[in-house]
């Protein structure tokens, strides 16, 4: 890959803000202000290893999506929070193009009240998704905390996520088609997140994030041992405007179009009921804006273009 196509980012150290040293801190308000990514490195996260569970968890999942279309379509729910959805249902990354990813979602709300949250073939792992998912909860919400002291919000940030409240908050698993033959649907079209903060780990290439200042697309590099952690649209709401949800995209990476792609994310989202005002200035539910987003996620380009929810309220000129 060449090095000018590649996005820099800041890399912070888990445990260094979880223990809000004032050096983390302060790296970290500059990645989200600026940039709305950053690496985030859990090397030395005394509590556990996070991405052990990560890594096993997609790795059960690599085998559930080799299922019969038939068994994964008895999942189907037209839902961005819950259930199976296949490929070529949303708009995708090419215009006039459908999306290139399926994906199944595992909502909290359905681990927090004893429910059956995942598929026959991945329960009997259960241990596994909810050991990744409550570590992935505390990570979001820690850094979330570590925001609301940076910046003194009246309501203070992780205040939008009590945990007795219902959200939509979600962990979800991808694979992208191999894209040798894109007649079934390319990547995944530019988007901001809908929520507060999402909390992924790939370990291919293909993910890109937008460039405001020069209106160019950049790769973000696969880091082993890493997460990747971006600010949704939620998050900059709540912020008024401070800090940034950035734009990005999946993309067919050449050179890889034989291989399928693999990611996972957990997805912090608000609680339901949490209000705040949009890129368009009007005053939402959090439940709201993520069924307006989800609406406009499965609109055709020409509708999609009609107004800038996709792209949480920035303008695109690449």
């Amino acid at each position: 890959m060449d090095k000018s196509s590649i996005a820099y980012l800041q890399t912070l150290n888990l445990t260094n803000l979880m223990s809000k040293a004032a050096g983390e801190l302060g790296k970290l308000l500059d990645a989200c202000q600026n940039q709305g990514f950053f690496y985030l490195d859990p090397s030395n996260y005394e509590a556990a290893k996070p991405l052990d569970d990560r890594r096993k968890a997609l790795s059960y999942t690599k085998e559930w999506f080799d299922r019969p279309m038939e068994e994964k379509m008895k999942l189907r729910q037209d839902s961005v929070t819950k259930g199976y959805k296949p490929i070529g249902t949303l708009s995708g990354v090419v215009k006039n193009k459908k999306d290139g990813f399926e994906n199944i979602k595992m909502p909290r709300d359905d681990f927090i009240n004893g429910n059956n949250a995942l598929p026959e073939g991945l329960s009997p792992h259960l241990d596994v998704f909810q050991r990744d998912l409550d570590l992935s909860h505390t990570v979001t919400i820690s850094i979330l905390s570590c925001l609301s002291d940076l910046l003194k919000p009246t309501v203070r940030f992780e205040d939008y996520h009590r945990g007795n409240k219902a959200s939509q908050s979600t962990m979800m698993y991808f694979r992208y088609a191999k894209q040798h033959d894109q007649t079934a649907g390319v990547g995944h079209n530019m988007h901001t997140d809908l929520g507060t903060l999402t909390l992924l780990y790939c370990e291919q290439w293909g993910l890109q994030v937008y460039n405001q200042g020069n209106d160019t697309w950049a790769y973000v590099e696969p880091k082993p041992g890493h997460y990747v952690v971006n600010v949704g649209d939620a998050l900059r709401f709540i912020s008024g405007n401070k800090l940034l949800s950035a734009l990005h995209r999946v993309v067919p990476v050449p050179g890889h179009e034989t291989k399928y792609r693999y990611s996972t994310a957990y997805f912090l989202r608000p609680e339901n009921e949490a209000r705040f005002q949009t890129s368009e200035n009007t005053s939402v539910s959090a439940l709201d804006w993520h069924d307006r987003k989800y609406d406009i996620f499965k609109a055709d380009h020409a509708e999609q273009e009609k107004t800038t929810i996709l792209t949480g309220g920035i303008g695109v000129k690449a």
